[in-house]
């Protein structure tokens, strides 16, 4: 089914709920472990389904902000996505509590009953919380989606900036990063008032539903079954310890290698003094060499990349109302992935083109998991497979770049190492939020500059409105995915082992890979890991271990 091609209908909500009811009583009198096995099964693709509605509705949409149509179908949804989400716990309940859960977990695992007790926080107290939550996140969206940056007389949106922000020239970057920051500040009344408002509407959700703060109720709504704050924490503490110095380090010598003495935070993304490496040619082109690239790696990854271009499941160009960022969602109905992003002409295209397609590879290989809830892994475990295929995509680098393939393998590996202590600052700053939930916008500004000082020591953004703590605005994770971002330091790490253990074997490797992404979300994200052969970054010294090698393996890519 190619994508354009997918029918669209608004589920009738009166007919939705009296399935959810319906099947809640039916299990509740089921008289054998069969019959309840049949129902769930039943269940499974009434989800997928529904799941395929909301996210064909979803990726038109953020196709195209300005669609009427599929605007409206989006409000609908942030309207009933809640409604629905707290029928689905009464169904949770009676499965979990069924008395023939020994049947059930020999036909499902006992996996599922873990991410089925997550799901009994909700209940319909949540509803106008979740609702008014949904639609703060759709406001925000609008407003960067539909952003107008003016800069040396043309007009830019936040995604078409990235380019302008790599130019080789130190004062067009500058202008260019001053440009982008001004929009920001323009707009710093409307992010404080939308932020400010989600943090009470989530509290107080928290708070009806039993819990001290938003905190521990998202980490249960995030499936984290094997963790709590507390391990984050000490993770966070590796990191500076570990990758903080070392980003410094590497930092320094990117200002040696830019002749630069006042080296600034619009130098950043400026690796080489006559400018990053960009791929050599445009959307069809990448396409065309990343399919030639997919054929190579396995026959796996070549037939699920013919099969993502043969159904047009993909929509990749940045253009004026278009949502910003990438993303991978899927239409289980027809077992088929679905990659969104904004390509800009720069190295970051690449980037996409391999993330993206990791999470999509791995949809595509769980398609055949009968339950939904299996089908995808936490997002923890998920960003291993998105950040692990930008690494083993390496030994085609050349299609793309040509003699500038290693100066993307370099600015990748380096990218991903200083990516980390930025990550756990934006992690370490939604727990101060969420425990201090009365904090003013002014004192979370605050806070954020601190403890990105702290994990970026050397950071000068010369910039008052960035130093005023405002930076994060630009991170959509923060308002619409609280306590998401940890997840893609800890891909990152894992992701960091398969390059090393890449470049020793590629077959082994390859095979360790493509039996996690078959697993899909079957187990929780420690035991993701060990099918997977990776050593746990919160409970191991693997940070420690991998560093050095890291550091030798940049400074040897011959640039």
């Amino acid at each position: 089914m190619k994508f354009n091609d997918i029918p669209y209908q608004r589920p009738n909500m009166e007919e939705v709920k009296k399935y959810f009811k319906d099947l809640t009583k039916n299990l509740e009198v089921a008289n054998s472990g069969a019959e309840q096995i049949k129902l769930i099964e039943e269940f499974a693709n009434f989800k997928k389904d529904l799941n395929t509605t909301r996210e064909l509705a979803n990726a038109r949409h953020s196709i195209d902000t300005s669609d009427k149509f599929y605007e409206a179908e989006m409000d609908f949804f942030d309207e009933n996505d809640p409604i629905i989400a707290t029928l689905n716990t009464e169904v949770s309940r009676a499965i979990f509590n069924s008395k023939f859960r020994t049947e059930l977990e020999e036909r499902f695992g006992k996996h599922y009953f873990k991410l089925l007790e997550c799901k009994l926080v909700l209940n319909e107290k949540a509803i106008p919380f979740m609702q008014k939550e949904n639609a703060l996140s759709t406001k925000y969206d609008k407003i960067i989606a539909n952003s107008k940056i003016k800069f040396r007389g043309k007009e830019y949106t936040v995604s078409q900036m990235p380019p302008l922000l790599q130019n080789p020239d130190r004062e067009f970057r500058k202008e260019a990063y001053q440009a982008r920051a001004k929009f920001f500040e323009e707009h710093q009344e409307e992010f404080d008032s939308i932020y400010d408002e989600m943090v009470k509407v989530r509290t107080e959700m928290a708070k009806a539903l039993g819990y001290e703060n938003y905190v521990e109720l998202q980490y249960k709504l995030l499936n984290r079954t094997d963790y709590d704050h507390n391990d984050v924490a000490r993770y966070r503490e590796k990191v500076l310890k570990t990758l903080t110095p070392l980003a410094v380090k590497i930092k320094k010598l990117q200002a040696e290698r830019l002749g630069i003495k006042d080296f600034k935070y619009y130098d950043e993304a400026c690796d080489f003094k006559d400018g990053n490496s960009n791929p050599n040619g445009d959307v069809d082109f990448i396409v065309k060499n990343a399919q030639k690239m997919y054929r190579e790696l396995s026959p796996e990854t070549g037939k699920f990349f013919d099969f993502m271009v043969e159904n047009e499941l993909m929509d990749l160009v940045a253009k004026p109302k278009k949502r910003v960022g990438g993303f991978c969602t899927s239409f289980d109905k027809y077992k088929e992935p679905f990659i969104f992003s904004n390509f800009n002409g720069t190295n970051g295209d690449i980037d996409v083109i391999t993330h993206e397609a990791g999470h999509a590879f791995q949809c595509y290989m769980s398609q055949y998991q009968l339950l939904p809830d299996y089908i995808w892994p936490t997002y923890d475990a998920a960003e291993i497979h998105s950040m692990s295929m930008e690494f083993l995509t390496w030994p085609w680098m050349e299609l793309f770049f040509g003699e500038n393939a290693n100066k993307y393998r370099y600015s990748a590996l380096k990218g991903a190492l200083t990516f980390i202590p930025y990550g756990v600052t934006i992690d370490h700053f939604q727990h101060y939020v969420y425990e201090n939930p009365d904090a003013t916008p002014e004192e979370r500004r605050k806070k954020y500059h601190e403890l990105e000082l702290m994990y970026k020591p050397d950071l000068d953004y010369d910039n008052d409105f960035y130093n005023s703590g405002a930076f994060w605005f630009a991170q959509g994770h923060v308002f619409w995915a609280p306590f998401y971002y940890i997840d893609y330091t800890l891909a990152q790490v894992c992701a960091f082992q398969y390059l090393l253990k890449y470049l020793e074997n590629k077959e082994e490797t390859l095979k360790e890979y493509i039996t996690l992404c078959k697993a899909g979300g079957s187990e929780s994200f420690f035991k993701l890991l060990d099918i997977g052969n990776l050593k746990n970054p919160m409970t191991t010294n693997v940070l420690e271990e991998i560093a050095p090698k890291l550091e030798e393996l940049l400074n040897s890519i011959k640039i």
